[in-house]
């Protein structure tokens, strides 16, 4: 639910078009190619964000390891070398930890899209809880930070509802093969909602005059969206419609409708779990006022709607715009107000109670933080897809006058790194 960016600055623009692609081929040598060491045997000792596993190689570094475990003691190949630490990659498993499995899917480690098929799911939350933890005391500053126990997921295979896949003028369909700049050809997806697969199946081999190939799917709606309008090749009749510009989803009995490049949860079953435990926490406040700042497609604002008397929707991409009014239309009680969060909840009036605030992974700016300590809100629910930034995020917070109740991770994205988190916060003085 992520773009990195290098530190290095573009090619001179006026640059002759073959200057440019030297140094864009040189960048790609730089970031891609492994440093000439050899490999290095290791004791992995403790786990990190981004689901490797860490060490200290021989020569004492701090070593990152893809695809090992606490306990285990492997073979590592360096795939990235710094001056304090290494990066590196699990190439055998010398002693194997207990909660290591083989992978269900045929292409991990290559595609890239997971990190943890390798671990037992049970210890994937333990893992993952840990990481929350450690962000909390190491950023945030919280000693016994007040977190649960991760909430997983009864079944954590064939749950995502939207993927992006690379398309070849030959009709190849698949991902970039992690890493690299080489076409993975992929037959199917365990992660991915069955319906989702029966899309990737009708299209490979069939397809033609694209590069990529977007598919979002209800899983408790009948609705497919496919992007863009395919062409399909010549002894290929048309297998599915596609080029749709929206479709729909139910949460916790209500449809959503959610354009191509609006932003929703890819798990609908822990999404209505999420859900449930945001209603729970701002309904316990009893608000007259609450406030869904990056409000989206109006998800929250849309189910809060039942149990507090006004709704104010606060949400700034246009993208949005369009699914919110329509998914909004009909409450009397919700108001969609356009603009940025930092500036338009100071002067609300009513002043809220209440603010459920789901941003970016980036987090809140600081001007978001800044707006929230001088407002009247006596309760915060942060829901946040990166336990860094959330911790930077409270410890503001709570040097500015809140208290930190509870956080609560929700595992939304089983077999990867990645990490959901519903976070209470109180006012420590009511204003």
């Amino acid at each position: 639910m992520t773009t990195e960016r290098t530190s290095e600055q573009p090619p001179d623009p006026v640059a002759p078009a073959e200057t440019r692609r030297s140094r864009r081929r040189k960048r790609r040598r730089r970031r891609h190619d492994p440093p000439d060491m050899p490999p290095i045997e290791l004791e992995l000792t403790g786990f990190a964000p981004g689901g490797k596993a860490v060490g200290h190689a021989p020569d004492g570094r701090v070593a990152f390891v893809e695809y090992g475990l606490p306990g285990e003691h492997v073979v590592a190949h360096v795939t990235e070398e710094h001056p304090s630490f290494l990066e590196a990659r699990t190439t055998a498993v010398r002693e194997p930890s207990p909660h290591r499995i083989e992978p269900r899917c045929q292409y991990f480690g290559r595609c890239g899209g997971c990190q943890l098929q390798h671990v037992q799911y049970e210890q994937q939350l333990r893992l993952k809880t840990a990481v929350v933890r450690e962000q909390l005391e190491r950023i945030g500053g919280f000693e016994q930070p007040p977190l649960r126990e991760m909430i997983g997921m009864d079944e954590p295979w064939a749950y995502r509802n939207h993927m992006r896949f690379t398309a070849r003028l030959e009709g190849y369909v698949g991902f970039m093969e992690r890493g690299t700049h080489r076409f993975l050809r992929v037959e199917h997806c365990p992660i991915a909602v069955d319906r989702i697969n029966g899309v990737l199946e009708a299209v490979q081999d069939a397809t033609t005059g694209t590069r990529q190939i977007a598919i979002r799917a209800g899983e408790l709606s009948d609705d497919l969206l496919v992007q863009p309008t395919l062409q399909w090749r010549d002894g290929h009749d048309e297998a599915l419609e596609s080029g749709q510009t929206w479709y729909s989803e139910r949460l916790l009995g209500r449809d959503f409708r959610i354009s191509a490049a609006a932003f929703f949860q890819v798990n609908t079953r822990q999404a209505e779990r999420l859900a449930r435990l945001v209603i729970e926490r701002v309904e316990a406040a009893k608000p007259e006022v609450a406030v869904d700042a990056y409000s989206g497609v109006g998800t929250f604002a849309a189910l809060l709607a039942p149990s507090v008397p006004l709704v104010l929707a606060i949400e700034e991409s246009a993208a949005a715009g369009a699914d919110a009014e329509a998914n909004l239309d009909g409450l009397d009680n919700v108001t969609m107000l356009v603009g940025r969060v930092e500036e338009m909840l100071p002067d609300l009036s009513p002043a809220p109670d209440v603010v459920v605030i789901d941003p970016p992974r980036a987090g809140m700016r600081r001007e978001v933080v800044e707006a929230m300590l001088t407002s009247a809100v006596r309760r915060l629910v942060y829901v946040s897809c990166d336990p860094a930034t959330l911790s930077r995020d409270l410890r503001l917070l709570v040097d500015g006058g809140f208290v930190l109740d509870e956080v609560q991770p929700v595992d939304m994205f089983p077999q990867t790194q990645h990490i959901e988190c519903v976070t209470t916060l109180d006012r420590l003085r009511p204003r």
